[in-house]
């Protein structure tokens, strides 16, 4: 995948409300994890990145910049 398309998903990811990036993140392991290759095995689910470093830093990025953003736990909850 181009880092150009790996931008543009990630754009496009980031638009969603965060309920729906959450759902989506967790649809994405569930489905990498159910057609886990043997040479991927070992390495969990960011061996399965293994072939994507670009798209790994982007979603590593993206994932820093949310905790730094998004608060834990809403107060008042």
């Amino acid at each position: 995948m181009s880092s150009d398309r790996a931008e543009y998903l990630l754009q496009a990811i980031r638009a969603l409300p965060r309920a729906d990036r959450l759902r989506l993140v967790e649809r994405v392991v569930h489905e990498l994890a159910s057609t886990e290759t043997p040479e991927r095995s070992s390495g969990g689910v960011i061996g399965l990145f293994a072939d994507e470093p670009e798209l790994l830093d982007a979603v590593s990025e993206g994932a820093m910049q949310a905790r730094e953003r998004d608060p834990l736990r809403l107060p008042g909850g």
